[in-house]
């Protein structure tokens, strides 16, 4: 079921990295959490529309990380000390048959769209398995 995924739609999925954050204390990947004071030069005020934010911290793939476009596509590459690109961020670039699609993207913020919508509607219409059957129950 899931082979129905193409190169394609999974470079576009990627490109969601260009909002959001990864945090120590939810994901352990990257050293900032997300207490008061903790984050990048770009998300340790938090939202910046927010005055009184309570959502600093953090390490972010985007320099505006509450705004999706193409950045995480054309910034990639650009050794920004304050952002973060796993492995299989970095892979979008390297690998023959993701690196045309993160490049066509980097060029074409409109074509990233299309792609993308197309690609989340693919993926939500997937679904999940439950196990067991019947879901959690309990908790």
């Amino acid at each position: 079921k899931y082979d129905s995924m193409s190169d394609e739609d999974i470079v576009a999925l990627s490109g969601a990295h260009t909002v959001g954050r990864a945090f120590a204390d939810r994901s352990g990947t990257v050293a900032e959490g997300s207490a008061a004071g903790q984050g990048t030069a770009y998300t340790k005020r938090g939202a910046a529309e927010g005055q009184k934010s309570l959502s600093s911290g953090g390490r972010s793939w985007t320099k505006n990380w509450l705004v999706f476009d193409n950045s995480y596509f054309t910034d990639m590459g650009k050794n920004d000390p304050e952002v973060i690109y796993f492995p299989t961020d970095t892979v979008l670039q390297t690998d023959a048959g993701f690196k045309v699609h993160c490049e066509r993207f980097a060029k074409d913020q409109a074509a990233f769209f299309a792609s993308y919508a197309t690609a989340h509607k693919k993926l939500s219409e997937l679904g999940c398995k439950w196990e067991p059957a019947q879901g959690i129950t309990g908790v």
